[in-house]
C-alpha cells in the first residue's frame, strides 16, 4: 500500500513538472540584429521551453547609436528568426523602454513582461543588476564580437563597408528599404555641424546614451 501512494504521487509530481514551463529572458537593442544575436538565441531556446527577447530601448531611434526605431527592431527580428528557422511559437518579442535608472530597472522589467524564470546574458553589470534583484541568470555561448557587433555594422553602414555576411538577408532587405545608410549620415552630419558650433547631438533624452 505504501509503494503505491510513493509511486502516485510520483506520478502527480511528473505530470506537474510536464506542464511547468521554462520561460527565459534574452535583453538586447538589436542596432540591427545580426547573426551573434541569432546564434545566442539559438542557443537560449535550447535550454527553455519559451523566450521573452526584450527589445530594448524602445523609446530611442535616430541617433548614432540607436537608428532603428522600436518598430522597425521589432520587424527586424522576427524576420531574421524566420530566416534562420527558428519556430516563432515558443518566442514573445516585447518592446521595452528604458527608464534610466539602474536601481530601478530590473523591477521595471518585471512589472511590464511577463513572469520569466531565467536571465541570459554575458554582460558583467547586467547580470549584477539581476542578481542583486534576487532573479537567476545564466551565460550565453561567445561569438565573434570583432565581427558581429552591431556598432562594426553600422559603422559600416556610414563608410559603406561589406556587411551582408554578418546579416540575415531579411535584415538586409530592410536596412536598403528603409534607407538606414542615409538616415545614419544625416545623424553623423548633424554630429559635425553641432560639433562645431560647440552643441551636443540628441534630444535631452539621449544625449547621454
Amino acid at each position: 500500500m505504501r509503494d503505491e501512494k510513493i509511486q502516485c504521487f510520483q506520478k502527480m509530481i511528473n505530470a506537474f513538472l510536464r506542464n511547468v514551463v521554462v520561460r527565459g529572458l534574452f535583453i538586447a537593442r538589436f542596432q540591427p540584429i545580426h547573426r551573434g544575436h541569432v546564434r545566442v538565441i539559438r542557443e537560449i531556446m535550447e535550454k527553455v521551453d519559451e523566450l521573452l527577447i526584450a527589445v530594448a530601448a524602445a523609446q530611442i531611434s535616430h541617433t548614432r547609436k540607436n537608428p532603428l526605431t522600436a518598430g522597425e527592431r521589432l520587424i527586424m527580428v522576427r524576420e531574421a528568426l524566420k530566416d534562420a528557422n527558428i519556430p516563432l511559437d515558443r518566442i514573445w518579442i516585447i518592446p521595452v523602454q528604458d527608464i534610466l535608472d539602474n536601481a530601478l530597472w530590473v523591477f521595471h522589467l518585471k512589472r511590464i513582461l511577463p513572469p520569466f524564470d531565467i536571465m541570459f546574458s554575458n554582460n558583467p553589470f547586467t547580470v549584477n543588476l539581476f542578481k542583486e534583484a534576487g532573479l537567476k541568470t545564466q551565460g550565453t555561448g561567445i561569438y565573434d564580437r570583432m565581427h558581429f557587433s552591431a556598432t562594426s555594422i553600422r559603422e559600416g553602414i556610414i563608410n559603406d563597408e561589406p556587411i551582408d555576411n554578418y546579416l540575415y538577408p531579411s535584415t538586409v532587405h530592410y536596412l536598403k528599404k528603409w534607407n538606414i545608410k542615409d538616415r545614419l549620415l544625416s545623424i553623423v552630419t548633424d554630429e559635425v555641424k553641432l560639433a562645431k558650433s560647440g552643441k551636443e547631438a540628441g534630444t535631452e533624452l539621449t544625449k547621454d546614451l
